[in-house]
């Protein structure tokens, strides 16, 4: 499993990466003290933050499994938000 630092630096690289996968945001949450769950929507997927209990929910990206512009800008502002960048 990659270390947190790592997938951090992978994330908030510029331009956007295109190649962060969901396998990736799930290490990278659960190292940051969240749990995933599902949203309840079809595809809809979700973080909870157990700390600040705080949640992150999302669309899952499909049909491929790599993270929308969107979804990491979300991804991002929640890791702000959790005190985690």
């Amino acid at each position: 499993m990659p270390k947190k630092e790592t997938l951090i630096r992978k994330l908030t690289q510029k331009p956007t990466p295109r190649n962060f996968t969901i396998n990736e945001l799930d290490a990278l949450m659960s190292q940051c003290g969240c749990i995933k769950y599902s949203g309840g929507r079809g595809s809809s997927i979700g973080y909870f933050h157990e700390k600040s209990k705080r949640k992150l929910t999302f669309d899952g990206p499909h049909p491929g499994k790599e993270l929308y512009r969107y979804q990491i800008k979300k991804v991002l502002d929640f890791l702000a938000d959790i005190g985690e960048i």
